[in-house]
């Protein structure tokens, strides 16, 4: 009787060490927190059939049904409608990456034996200090604004971003665009479907927000008809401002994954903020979204007044956002410290626009 009772109190505290050991685990396990999510299911997924589309573009792949359609122009670089023609107004612009729904609309396809339709109207050949037609206005940000796509070194698409030529082979972008990449391309309507590969060639020391975030980018051969955008210096408050770019959330619905028609969103500047490092920022209310970060912020005379970088929101707030660019100024002085040359404009405009 005293063996089986001295067994049992064993049997007893051989249960309490597991229970008291089982606990213990369980409060000191390692918790993985998982980061907020940053796109819907349906973007993710549209950024994987592009990256598809991308891939067999860039291998050259004489097989894919996709790249012998854009051969023959069954699919490609949308025509703009003409002029007199119901505009729709201005759309979206900066700060993210994305890309269209997995399942791209149907293209009719061009007549047999006739050419794609020309612009309409031709972009300026020189820097303006005055006002431009509208029309002229959308040909010059449509010659100078590109997207920039960024891939990983065994060329896996990894995102996109926006950028613009301030020389006939360079492009300014946001740092944040490419810094996650090792192999970089970039595409518009006017260079047609095949992306052109570029080099990284100068960028900031981080993307930190309130800190510089540029980067420049150089094609071998840029396409004839591609324009230069002039550099100014900060906006006044209240004064116009359009921005150009390929915001995801808006590119998403165009029928060419590759070459999308650039957004255009027309606003006003809030407020100028200058930080502690002299970096001003230009916050205004053009509409922007993830993907136009790196595109240009344009006065109505066509120059450069910011470069769309960030966006700043309460997580899942999107009633209340604060939309910035970083100051043409602030870029002036990574262009020269790099010794890039560019063409110097003022920020105001000299007249009233004619449209």
């Amino acid at each position: 009787m005293r063996l089986t009772q001295r067994g049992f109190l064993i049997s007893v505290a051989i249960l309490i060490a597991l229970n008291l050991f089982v606990y213990l685990w369980w409060i000191n396990r390692p918790v993985v927190v998982m980061a907020p999510a940053q796109m819907n299911r349906e973007i993710v997924a549209g950024l994987q059939t592009e990256s598809q589309r991308l891939q067999l573009l860039l291998d050259g792949s004489c097989e894919s049904p996709e790249l012998q359609a854009f051969r023959r122009g069954e699919i490609g670089p949308l025509v703009r409608q003409e002029q007199g023609a119901p505009s729709g107004g201005l759309a979206q612009v900066p700060s993210q990456r994305s890309a269209p729904s997995s399942t791209p609309t149907p293209v009719a396809p061009a007549t047999p034996g006739q050419p794609p339709s020309a612009p309409v109207v031709p972009p300026p050949t020189d820097p303006s200090a005055v006002v431009l037609p509208q029309d002229k206005l959308v040909a010059l940000l449509d010659a100078a604004t590109v997207r920039v796509l960024v891939f990983d070194a065994n060329m896996k698409f990894l995102g996109h971003g926006s950028g613009f030529f301030i020389e006939p082979n360079v492009i300014v972008t946001n740092r944040h665009v490419i810094e996650i990449g090792k192999n970089f391309a970039i595409t518009s309507t006017l260079m047609g479907p095949q992306p052109l590969p570029v080099k990284l060639v100068a960028a900031t020391k981080d993307s930190e927000i309130t800190n510089p975030d540029f980067a420049l980018l150089k094609v071998e051969r840029a396409p004839a008809g591609t324009r230069q955008l002039a550099i100014a210096t900060e906006p006044q408050v209240l004064s116009t401002v359009v921005a150009a770019g390929y915001p995801g959330s808006d590119i998403r619905g165009d029928a060419n994954a590759v070459t999308p028609n650039t957004v255009f969103s027309q606003g006003e500047v809030s407020v100028l903020q200058r930080q502690s490092n002299n970096l001003v920022l230009v916050l205004h209310t053009a509409k922007m979204s993830g993907g136009s970060s790196g595109g240009p912020l344009v006065n109505r005379c066509g120059n450069v007044v910011g470069v769309n970088t960030f966006i700043a929101a309460r997580e899942d707030q999107f009633t209340d956002r604060s939309l910035y660019a970083l100051s043409a100024s602030s870029l002036r002085v990574f262009l020269e410290q790099n010794g890039q040359s560019y063409t110097k404009m003022s920020s105001v405009c000299t007249s009233d626009p004619k449209n």
